[in-house]
């Protein structure tokens, strides 16, 4: 008897520090004190509002390219750091509308920017007041992150009955396969949710599109996430995919935060924990809105940047770090696990004792 308990805390005993890890893992990212870190330039071209972060880190320098506007157009902008905290702005931005007829001419936003070891290549939505008014995506390369080629044959992907407005695009490249997750709509009408889709390409600019949402809003109406499910952030790690996007309840107002894993990068489960970053406190710079994720693995672990409002100030970019020990997990098994092990040393009990 003494022989099969002692069994027994030897298996319980680490799947119960692993269940302790994971389910930190998957709880409430921490803000940073001294948020938010990027906002307007008075009188500049983004002087009303900075968004839709997208960072990248090479061992040491963040790059951030990101969504910044005013009065009288949007555009996309560039800003580098040595601590991912203290950020430099390029002056201008570094990919701006198209020309007058072009697909792109109305306005430009950043989707996700990756490193092919040449060059930086951008997925970014383009939209015009003619033929692509609900957005197409298009790519565009550049040597140094700061001057941009756009790809000739753009828009790389567009609207198709299955997603007739299309949002905002987050490629990842794995192996010889690009990835791509964006947010669209199934049926082009105001009230109509977005979900988000999934597309692969083997040389990033012929896509084929998978022919269903992967991520869809939550069921219960009552969710935070009922409505709306959009800008992906997505990171690969080890054998598992963690994906960040922004919710929005049935009010369509407030949005958060959430977390989803995956295996294959199509079949996602939401964390439990969900939404992992909330609203600011009554009168904070993000007391109305946390949105549009952008996830980068720093020198110190995993940091989010993100865009946060409130009902009397344009759009800021904020930063939270990551829960302690965070990974990417395939789903929350530890549990699962756990229980297994508690019945199978249940019935090993039961049988000795019977012998």
């Amino acid at each position: 008897m003494r022989v099969t308990l002692l069994l027994c805390l030897v298996l319980l005993v680490p799947l119960l520090m692993l269940s302790f890890v994971r389910a930190d893992s998957n709880g409430q990212w921490t803000k940073f004190s001294g948020n938010p870190v990027l906002g307007p330039t008075p009188d500049g071209w983004d002087s009303d509002f900075t968004t839709s972060p997208v960072v990248l880190f090479d061992g040491a320098a963040y790059r951030m390219w990101y969504v910044g506007g005013h009065a009288t157009g949007i555009g996309i902008g560039y800003a580098n750091s040595s601590d991912g905290i203290m950020w430099t702005k390029y002056p201008q931005a570094v990919l701006s509308p198209g020309p007058s007829g072009s697909w792109d001419s109305s306005r430009v936003t950043v989707g996700s920017v990756l490193w092919s070891g040449t060059l930086f290549l951008m997925a970014y939505r383009g939209e015009n007041a003619t033929t692509f008014t609900n957005g197409a995506i298009g790519v565009a390369e550049s040597k140094d992150g700061i001057s941009w080629v756009k790809y000739s044959g753009n828009p790389v992907m567009t609207p198709g009955p299955a997603d007739p407005f299309l949002g905002e695009p987050f490629a990842l490249r794995w192996q010889i396969t690009y990835n791509m997750w964006y947010a669209a709509k199934s049926i082009n009408a105001p009230t109509s949710p977005v979900k988000i889709f999934y597309a692969t390409s083997a040389n990033g600019i012929k896509w084929t599109k998978w022919s269903t949402p992967v991520l869809s809003p939550s069921s219960d109406p009552n969710a935070w996430d009922s409505a709306t499910v959009t800008s992906p952030a997505v990171v690969r790690q080890d054998l598992n995919f963690g994906l960040w996007y922004t919710g929005l309840n049935q009010s369509g107002t407030h949005p958060q935060i959430g977390y989803a894993t995956s295996t294959d990068g199509v079949g996602w489960s939401k964390s439990t924990a969900n939404p992992i970053l909330t609203l600011g406190i009554p009168g904070s710079w993000d007391s109305a809105g946390v949105e549009q994720p952008g996830v980068v693995k720093g020198a110190n672990g995993y940091m989010m940047y993100y865009d946060g409002f409130n009902a009397t100030s344009g759009a800021r970019i904020g930063l939270a770090y990551a829960p302690e020990n965070f990974t990417v997990p395939e789903f929350e098994l530890p549990q699962v696990g756990f229980l297994v092990t508690v019945l199978t040393c249940a019935v090993a009990c039961y049988v000795h004792r019977k012998r």
